[in-house]
């Protein structure tokens, strides 16, 4: 299962969840600018199924429209950029909200992080600090990397005991998060 339609499935993607999947990662690092050198987080594919599932359901006049533009286009031929400004108009239409849907991505790339990280506690904590800096290393998060902000040392850090509480934080953080997330779906 494609993680756009994990995100359908746990919550309710839109286009502004593409958006923010097409855009990817790259506005999180140091070099926003060039947001286009870092890898989408979802495929032409998956943005193709996602609109024939729009445009059947529930589209109205003005986003079949759009859809219907993207249609005449070559998704894998275009430039990211190009897509990005339909896809934005879309986004712009339906009026999401670009925090909401990246706290959506966030939740099930942790989780598919979670899924296969390695229990070794040095190979584990590595992963989980190269995840949280994809995005930005945000206040919320629930990692802990050494000596940023902190004073742990390796030997205390790379420790099992510590590696299991650090997973202990991350799944509770996933259930905060993803009722969060719903909370705000329902007001």
């Amino acid at each position: 299962m494609t993680m756009l339609a994990r995100i359908n499935e746990a919550f309710v993607a839109n286009w502004m969840t593409v958006f923010v999947g097409w855009e990817g990662l790259g506005r999180f690092s140091g070099w926003p600018d060039r947001w286009t050198e870092f890898p989408s987080l979802l495929t032409a594919e998956e943005i193709v199924t996602f609109w024939e599932t729009r445009l059947m359901a529930e589209a109205g006049p003005q986003e079949e429209q759009l859809i219907l533009r993207l249609l005449t286009v070559d998704l894998r031929n275009e430039t990211r950029e190009s897509v990005k400004d339909m896809l934005g108009a879309l986004a712009a239409l339906e009026g999401g909200d670009a925090g909401t849907e990246l706290r959506k991505w966030r939740v099930i790339l942790l989780e598919g992080v979670l899924e296969s990280l390695p229990q070794d506690p040095v190979d584990g904590l590595i992963e989980l600090t190269e995840f949280w800096q994809g995005f930005g290393f945000p206040a919320d998060s629930p990692h802990v990397v050494q000596r940023r902000g902190n004073a742990i040392d390796a030997r205390d850090h790379y420790q099992q005991d510590n590696f299991v509480g650090l997973l202990a934080r991350h799944y509770a953080w996933l259930e905060a998060e993803r009722a969060a997330i719903v909370a705000a779906a329902r007001s």
